[in-house]
């Protein structure tokens, strides 16, 4: 996973953050690695199962980085299969927190991301 860039290692675990992998939060995983350096061993390995751990991402990333776009990508992730789970939300709203976006700005994206996505803004 060492080409995997940060947001990309986010991507990665968010998919697995519910503990499965869903065929449209793969199609989307897959979407956003084929789009670096990332080789077909490493998409296919993050594909196989959890190798990241949420919580360890989630501190590598500070209030400077594009956190509103991170987490809108993350929101998307999440959001991909449709619906929100609560473990999901979790995450989401911990993610918010490290990038100082959490409450309002977060309820904000989310409902960019649902209204975007097409989604009902309670799933």
């Amino acid at each position: 996973m060492e080409n995997l860039s940060l947001t990309q290692k986010l991507l990665v675990a968010t998919a697995w953050v519910d503990g499965k992998l869903g065929d449209a939060e793969a199609q989307f995983l897959r979407r956003v690695l084929a789009n670096g350096s990332v080789s077909v061993a490493e998409i296919e390995e993050c594909l196989a199962g959890p190798t990241l751990d949420p919580g360890e991402v989630v501190k590598q990333f500070g209030h400077s980085q594009a956190g509103e776009e991170v987490l809108r990508e993350v929101l998307r992730m999440c959001m991909a299969d449709g619906s929100l789970d609560a473990a999901e939300v979790d995450f989401a709203e911990r993610l918010a927190q490290q990038l100082g976006l959490a409450g309002q700005p977060l309820q904000a994206i989310r409902a960019q991301v649902t209204q975007e996505l097409g989604l009902v803004a309670n799933s």
